[in-house]
């Protein structure tokens, strides 16, 4: 356990040493912030109310989760494989006395901790901006908020589980993060075409806090998703474990 424990602080350390993780962190900031800003001078310009601070975080997570934080999940899982692969510097981990499977679990640990801070400064980020806009806060609006940022989390760590997946067949971090990028646009434009694939992709589930929201919470449905993403998780970490396990390196 405490291999385990030192690989994952290992790991958190490596992302937050990134410089480029900061930037997006401080993106994922600024972007509420400022858009926040824009639309209440356009609102105020103009004397519309199309948007009220109530509804301004939930509307945000919808921009966050359809585009953001999965380039920020696929950056975050080709860097730790394939990039780390390509720069010869796996071995620097694989060669302390840990597992494979202990090292591969840190990896994928590591990157759900980065996921939560991000939704959390997401979070943050656009409480902060909806005092700029119009409508009063009501205290149900903030639990709200915290249920939606908080199930979204499950997602998105899906998606991070099947872009860690992915790496394992690319040698390099550029060609691992495009491959996510091609594969994820390919699935969220074939729905629109052929909507019987959002019943097997978890990208058909970014949306899936809105279920959260509202006087009634459709339970079966809730269910019904948590059970197929975690099914997702599972059966993408064996997979993408088996691969790694079996990697040269």
């Amino acid at each position: 356990m405490h291999s385990l424990y030192a690989s994952l602080r290992n790991e958190v350390w490596k992302l937050a040493l990134k410089k480029k993780n900061w930037f997006f962190l401080l993106m994922t900031l600024a972007i509420p912030v400022g858009a926040g800003i824009l639309l209440a001078n356009f609102q105020s310009g103009f004397g519309l109310g199309v948007m009220t601070s109530g509804d301004y975080p939930i509307a945000m997570l919808g921009l966050f989760t359809g585009f953001l934080l999965p380039l920020f999940v696929f950056m975050g899982a080709a860097d730790q494989f394939s990039g780390e692969h390509g720069d010869r510097t796996m071995k620097n981990a694989l060669t302390r006395p840990i597992s494979r499977f202990k090292v591969f679990a840190s990896k994928q640990a590591a990157l759900g901790i980065a996921i939560l801070v991000y939704l959390l400064a997401a979070l943050v980020g656009s409480s902060i901006a909806s005092l700029f806009l119009s409508g009063s806060l009501k205290l149900g609006d903030t639990l709200d908020w915290l249920i939606a940022y908080g199930a979204a989390f499950l997602p998105l760590l899906a998606l991070g589980v099947a872009a860690a997946f992915l790496a394992q067949f690319f040698s390099s971090g550029i060609g691992a993060l495009a491959a996510s990028i091609l594969l994820y646009v390919a699935l969220r434009a074939g729905a629109f075409f052929f909507p019987q694939l959002n019943s097997y992709s978890p990208t058909a589930y970014l949306n899936w806090h809105t279920l959260w929201l509202g006087d009634s919470l459709p339970a079966g449905q809730i269910g019904s998703v948590f059970m197929f993403l975690a099914a997702c998780c599972i059966l993408l970490f064996t997979a993408g474990f088996y691969f790694f396990d079996k990697k040269e390196l």
